[in-house]
């Protein structure tokens, strides 16, 4: 319980009439000031009274990724038999980190109000138990009085998929493997310009303004013609680890956002139909499929749940790489830099994902002017 401007206002003024009284010996500013005591206690009685036998119910999805917004319902539970419950603030704290405001005017007595919010979790993790404080000016908001208690939900956070950047610059793995397992992509290769419309072309191929113009002459649709696609590997494995030389420094963010490079690589990689395996130190270098729903399911689980190792050496790394069939495409992340490891590497075709997607550097500041262009003269006849 605190005291707001308000209580203290009027505590001051009962007190300042009970000592005029008292002074003056008048009666009515001592029954007064008296008044208003008695007034304060009934205040903190129905205070305390009003978030007595109040209940939360939490009403989430089990599963959702990290900094994803999505909806949720809280429901206040009145458990008392005759008294209302009115003016109540709630905050949540969702897996301890993300809060959440709402406001219940008015719960009936044996009855519950529901609010509709949205949010989101910052963080990866699991959590069962969700922080709540209720809180309460109730009666003439003389007092706030606040309440602690918690909500029950399971919810599993996943890592945040990032797709590293080293995709987009190969061809998001098209047209841009040279190893010796391979397949046909399903990206179409380099335009090759327009021609008639033919039985299963797709909807989307058709070029709606060389289209228009060939209705106008009487004359079939006009779709795109691509060249053939690109090859793809026909499967890869992702390979991460916390290894680094000596006076490497170690980074709890790293980490975190090393494995949202793992999820948004693997999703990547499921999304364009490359079977895919997880192999990691937190795993005890444990092969994890993630290209079936139920695998990829137990994988995001796993990253959910991951714990740094610290005890991964460079000759464990190796033999991880060397123990791999050479015609499968070998993705290496790591929450070190690359410095740090990638000369213990052996002889191979690798892709390295990089820590450090972007790297900031200050501009230099340059005071000499910008040369002119030459003026051009003519001369007319």
């Amino acid at each position: 319980m605190s005291m707001n401007p308000r209580g203290a206002a009027f505590l001051g003024a009962a007190v300042a009439l009970t000592v005029a009284g008292l002074l003056l010996i008048d009666g009515v500013l001592i029954s007064l000031g008296v008044a208003g005591f008695l007034l304060i206690i009934i205040i903190i009685i129905f205070g305390r009274w009003n978030l007595s036998r109040i209940e939360l119910q939490l009403s989430a999805p089990s599963r959702v990724f990290a900094d994803t917004p999505f909806d949720l319902h809280l429901t206040q539970h009145n458990r008392r038999q005759l008294f209302d419950a009115y003016g109540i603030e709630l905050q949540l704290r969702l897996s301890k980190t993300a809060a959440i405001h709402s406001h219940a005017a008015w719960t009936a007595a044996r009855s519950s109000s529901t609010s509709k919010l949205r949010g989101s979790i910052s963080r990866r993790g699991a959590a069962s138990q969700h922080p709540c404080t209720l809180s309460s000016s109730f009666p003439l908001g003389l007092f706030c009085f606040r309440k602690k208690t918690s909500a029950a939900q399971e919810i599993l956070v996943f890592p945040k998929p990032l797709v590293p950047q080293e995709f987009f610059a190969n061809g998001e793995f098209d047209d841009a493997w040279n190893g010796e397992g391979h397949q046909a992509g399903d990206a179409p290769g380099e335009p090759r310009g327009l021609r008639p419309y033919r039985p299963g072309d797709r909807a989307k191929q058709i070029h709606w303004p060389s289209t228009i113009r060939s209705l106008t002459r009487g004359r079939s649709p006009r779709v795109r013609e691509y060249d053939p696609p690109g090859l793809r590997p026909r499967e890869a494995t992702v390979l991460f680890h916390s290894f680094g030389t000596d006076h490497t420094l170690i980074r709890t963010d790293l980490f975190e956002r090393a494995l949202s490079l793992v999820c948004g690589t693997l999703r990547h990689l499921r999304g364009i139909g490359v079977p895919t395996n997880l192999r990691a130190d937190f795993l005890a270098w444990r092969e994890q499929a993630s290209f079936h729903s139920s695998a990829w399911s137990e994988t995001l689980t796993l990253l959910a749940r991951a714990q740094r190792a610290h005890d991964t050496e460079a000759h464990d790394l190796v033999s991880e790489i060397d123990s791999l069939p050479a015609e499968r495409a070998l993705v290496i992340i790591s929450d070190m830099p690359p410095e740090a490891w990638r000369h213990i590497l052996p002889a191979r075709k690798v892709l390295i994902v990089d820590i450090q997607q972007h790297r900031y550097r200050k501009r230099d500041l340059s005071f000499r002017p910008k040369p002119s262009s030459p003026k051009k003269t003519g001369i007319r006849s």
